[in-house]
């Protein structure tokens, strides 16, 4: 018997952790996050864990009472899995996922994937195989040292000149990710895109994309923003963050909400200026996103909740 996982995903605000729930509680599942920023404990609100949509209420088909309806708490994995201080990258996340997966299929359930980090879907679908630092440990620290002391304007030029087919699809705001595909090609002396060798893991893979017209997915990001800022004590979270030690490096370097709100915070952009730019800075990488997705051919994108529990029905026959 092949051994299935389902996979949700879609950019930013389409909605992929509903649907993955009612998936979850529909086919007996388990959801474990793909989403870079979630493994990061007390980082909730910025990345969007939304925590209490695991918990789905279930009404009883003989009570017309709210109040009557069950509550099933759906589990979930590689959520609050390290500190923010603590460096976290694809290697270590595919290593836990296919933990997480094995655990959920031994329990006779299905794993359903939930996330927009494509490198991370990616890695666990198609079985990358990471290799270390292929130079001496001393020669990788003088490399590193050296791409240190480069703006992230110098490295994105020299990025787009040595790996074109990373710079289009990278965030283009993260130095630390922007440093690391360079690390590759000067290791390796391949672009970042050819170094990966693929291993395919022992399951079977259905890929459902959750995509909306731009018009709409805008909308949306913008809703939920405001709920983050207005309701959800986003602000909040930054500063209690950088009250425990992250410092504002750290926090600028998980980008979009912590970046922008720690700007804010130390004074540097305000309130308005703050909304307006990480505004149009998450929908740029929400179109990053789908630049990503769509080289997959293998994706079913869909919109409709009934067509999606449809084919996955089928699916798991």
């Amino acid at each position: 018997m092949v051994n299935k996982v389902i996979v949700i995903l879609g950019p930013t605000a389409s909605g992929k952790t509903k649907v993955g729930v009612k998936l979850a509680v529909k086919f007996n599942g388990e959801i474990i996050s793909a989403d870079s920023r979630q493994v990061y404990q007390g980082m909730d609100v910025g990345t969007g864990k939304d925590l209490g949509e695991y918990n789905f209420k279930i009404q009883n088909p003989k009570s017309k009472s709210i109040s009557k309806s069950k509550i099933q708490k759906i589990p979930y994995h590689l959520v609050d899995v390290v500190k923010p201080k603590t460096e976290f990258n694809v290697a270590k996340y595919q290593k836990l996922a296919y933990q997480a997966i094995e655990d959920v299929l031994s329990r006779g359930k299905v794993p359903v994937i939930v996330g927009g980090t494509g490198l991370y879907i990616d890695a666990v679908v198609e079985g990358y195989q990471f290799s270390q630092c292929q130079m001496s440990n001393v020669k990788c620290q003088k490399l590193r040292k050296e791409l240190n002391k480069l703006t992230l304007k110098q490295l994105l030029g020299r990025l787009k000149k040595l790996d074109p087919e990373t710079y289009e699809i990278i965030d283009q705001k993260n130095q630390r990710r922007v440093q690391r595909a360079l690390e590759i090609y000067y290791q390796t002396g391949l672009p970042k895109s050819q170094v990966l060798r693929k291993k395919k893991p022992p399951y079977q893979f259905l890929k459902i994309g959750i995509n909306w017209p731009l018009e709409v997915l805008a909308k949306r990001i913008d809703q939920r923003l405001v709920e983050r800022l207005e309701k959800e004590g986003m602000i909040k979270e930054v500063k209690r963050l950088h009250q425990q030690g992250v410092s504002w490096q750290r926090l600028e370097e998980f980008g979009l909400e912590y970046k922008w709100v720690s700007w804010y915070l130390q004074k540097k952009v305000n309130y308005d200026e703050m909304v307006k730019g990480l505004s149009q800075e998450i929908k740029k990488f929400a179109k990053r996103q789908m630049t990503w997705f769509k080289r997959d051919q293998e994706i079913k994108w869909l919109r409709n909740y009934g067509k999606i529990e449809g084919v996955v029905r089928d699916f798991l026959k």
